[in-house]
């Protein structure tokens, strides 16, 4: 039977024993009672001095018997069970479970998961004893030598104080470990005290802590779950969420819907927080005439829609500085649209150019450049992605980088050499594949820009959006065509005779007006759709045709040379799947390295001549997000290898490798900027979320030489209809529009607002 809980506090008053916060300390005999939901806990104690053991009651993770404990907290009387001690915080001075003693040595450096494992084994709960008082005993276990005995000795002496305390109070809570320097720089000597008390503080003041963490936390504690804490910080987690889907912005209402259910509050008190986060500045509510509520911004996307904006008009209106380009002799099979395009360069100080494949964005590009150069200047050519760049100066002759290359990153810190301080030179730039840039990134190159600057923006707007919020291009254009807009935007619709031939380019056109992609009748054709009844049998058909029917057919390396591009990574048509079957097919028996990363049930695995992507940037080591590259070595010894991108190696520690992942298959929206000799596109009705126009469309324009869509036809068909991109809320379209008729005045600039 549960015993019931004290209303804590009460029975102090009654037995005429003063309300103290206590410190004590002791020795679990044994638990009495463990809630696993409430986590109401009682324990058996002996306490230091005292003949008999004492009750302690309150909330915690559970302790072993024979755990060192502190506490804090006010003796009590309960009317049945008598007198206890009541505490408000528990924690083991050490880890007191075999796999909590495991997670802490697999911080150790020279250890890792096997290692630590091993130790344990040997040693079991003596285990930190003896790393205090026997240390040498540790070269008993297999794979620890004297080299790596001297590291964990060193990492262990230095570790104590606060982050100890942090430590083990996370342990307790089976949370990351690592987490507890964080916590420690943020608030010292107090961390502890702020961990415990106010936990909801560690989700918007340290970094590597969300609010679900900091939610776990103050429940164990048992914190209160309706404090104002709470509900600030589960708003503004909500809005965190609503970035990961490309939004800047939530409707108001939407904002409260969403927080409630994330909350498991009422809305009144979800809306009472919306006003104090407004209150303190840390939202921003923006009332637009003709919305139906307010949008509610974080204030650091609120700010950059504004600085876009007002760059925006800035280099569009120019100043007199900025002379008028002469024009030069131009080709005479240029189409009436690329020629406006080249022409609108020499006088506007921002144009855009948008098109589908075939339509010859890379012709005028190259010609608006060789306009620059016969005029005398500077040429600033970048692209959101490093394979992007790359394709830019393919295609230009010209060299190209990455936008954050070009503003010069500082290391890994995100703060640019280049910015409002210290403006690029003067000169042309040109941001190719534009529909990947998000807001914050627009908002670091416009600032390092001049209205002595010009800038074209070339992109296809049919394309998705960028993986980061905002949705700059399509909002750019959409204020920009509006009547009475001083902005050039050039839509290059015609397709050119090199690309009428290609059945790729024909399919890519049919599915952005909404017709259902033909295959090939050839036999060596560039378009097929396969059918497959269902996951398992497209699944089936995918690897088929990259290990055998393509190569066989093209003479296509399948490990380099055809991509798998997938709607979602889950399920049997999902990336992992497809990674996994593909990665056995390929480098089986070669040599390997498996690393265990805490979350993960499975090990993560790298061969020699896997194909692998980098996922994040890392500009000290200069690898970016989507950078493919094949493992050229591994060494399992010092958990490294060698991975060789673009003709470049580039060695990964156990650290840096968090930031790979195979890449046989990749979801869409990470081959955005990319270009395959082949690409294999399973499509299916289990992903009715995703099937979307522009998803489709963005996969098939991947390809050069062959595209093959695998799944249901109805899928394609699904994916054809739904024209409707997946909506964002973003306003930078609306402040481009204010701003202009703010600079410009109702008679020259009549769009509405």
């Amino acid at each position: 039977m549960k015993p019931q809980e004290p209303r804590m506090g009460a029975s102090a008053e009654a037995s005429g024993e003063p309300r103290n916060d206590l410190r004590l300390d002791a020795k679990v005999v044994s638990t009495v009672f463990h809630g696993k939901d409430t986590r109401y806990t009682v324990l058996r104690v002996q306490m230091p001095g005292e003949p008999g053991l004492a009750t302690w009651v309150g909330r915690s993770g559970g302790v072993d018997d024979g755990a060192q404990v502190s506490a804090a907290g006010e003796w009590v009387h309960h009317p049945t069970h008598g007198r206890q001690f009541a505490f408000t915080r528990l924690v083991a001075k050490a880890p007191t479970t075999l796999p909590g003693i495991v997670r802490r040595l697999e911080r150790y450096p020279g250890l890792g998961a096997d290692k630590a494992e091993k130790i344990v084994a040997k040693f079991g709960l003596d285990t930190l004893t003896i790393l205090d008082k026997q240390p040498r005993r540790l070269l008993e276990v297999e794979g620890v030598g004297p080299k790596t005995l001297e590291k964990l000795l060193a990492f262990h002496e230095a570790r104590n104080g606060p982050v100890v305390e942090v430590e083990n109070q996370l342990i307790e809570l089976d949370l990351p470990t690592y987490l507890a320097q964080a916590i420690v720089d943020r608030y010292q000597d107090r961390a502890l005290q702020v961990m415990r008390e106010r936990p909801y503080r560690l989700a918007r003041e340290v970094r590597g802590i969300g609010f679900l963490t900091a939610d776990k936390i103050a429940r164990a504690l048992g914190v209160d779950l309706e404090s104002d804490d709470r509900v600030d910080a589960g708003l503004l987690y909500t809005l965190e969420q609503a970035e990961q889907d490309g939004h800047c912005a939530l409707p108001e209402p939407v904002l409260v819907q969403q927080a409630v259910r994330i909350l498991e509050l009422p809305a009144d008190k979800i809306a009472d927080g919306v006003a104090r986060l407004v209150a303190g500045d840390d939202l921003v509510r923006d009332e637009r005439p003709g919305q139906s509520g307010a949008l509610c911004y974080p204030r650091r996307h609120y700010e950059a829609e504004l600085h876009v904006a007002a760059a925006l008009v800035d280099l569009a209106l120019g100043t007199g500085d900025r002379p008028r380009w002469r024009s030069i002799a131009m080709p005479s099979d240029l189409s009436p649209g690329q020629a406006a395009a080249v022409a609108a360069i020499t006088d506007a100080g921002l144009v855009v150019l948008t098109g589908g494949p075939g339509t010859g964005k890379s012709t005028v590009t190259r010609q608006i450049i060789e306009t620059a150069l016969a005029n005398g200047s500077a040429l600033l050519l970048a692209a959101p992605t490093g394979r992007a760049a790359k394709r830019l100066a393919e295609a230009t002759g010209q060299r190209a980088t990455t936008i954050h290359r070009l503003l010069e990153i500082q290391g890994n810190t995100g703060q640019f050499t280049y910015g409002a301080d210290n403006p690029l030179d003067p000169g042309l730039v040109v941001i190719d594949e534009a529909s990947m840039l998000d807001l914050p990134l627009a908002e670091a190159l416009l600032s390092a820009l001049t209205p002595e600057h010009r800038l074209l923006l070339v992109g296809d707007a049919d394309q998705l959006p960028s993986v980061g919020p905002g949705n700059v291009l399509r909002d750019v254009i959409a204020a920009a065509e509006r009547p009475g807009s001083p902005i050039p935007v050039v839509r290059l619709t015609q397709i050119f005779r090199q690309a009428e031939g290609s059945t790729i380019v024909v399919g890519a056109h049919d599915i952005l007006h909404g017709r259902v992609p033909q295959s090939d009748r050839r036999s060596d054709g560039e378009f097929y759709v396969v059918p497959a009844r269902d996951a398992e049998r497209a699944h089936e058909l995918v690897i088929k045709a990259v290990t055998e029917r393509i190569p066989q057919a093209y003479g296509l390396n399948p490990r380099t040379d055809i991509q798998v591009l997938c709607p979602m990574h889950k399920g049997r048509a999902g990336t992992e799947a497809f990674n996994l079957a593909l990665q056995a097919h390929h480098t089986q028996g070669q040599p390997e390295l498996a690393l265990h990363f805490p979350g993960r049930a499975a090990p993560k695995l790298f061969r020699v001549g896997d194909r692998v992507m980098q996922v994040r940037n890392d500009h000290e080591r200069n690898v970016f997000n989507g950078d493919i590259g094949v493992v050229t070595a591994v060494y399992p010894d010092t958990q490294t290898l060698v991975v060789e991108i673009d003709g470049t190696p580039v060695a990964y520690d156990s650290k840096q490798l968090a930031s790979l992942q195979l890449a046989y298959a990749v979801s869409i929206h990470k081959s955005q900027g990319s270009e395959f000799p082949a690409v294999v596109v399973p499509l299916l009705g289990e992903h009715h979320v995703m099937l979307r126009r522009n998803l489709l469309y963005t996969a098939v324009t991947r390809a050069r030489r062959l595209c093959l869509i695998v799944g249901d036809p109805r899928a394609v068909t699904q994916a054809v209809h739904r024209g409707d991109a997946a909506r964002r809320y973003t306003g930078l379209s609306e402040r481009l529009l204010a701003t202009l008729r703010a600079r410009l005045g109702e008679t020259e600039f009549v769009a509405d607002v």
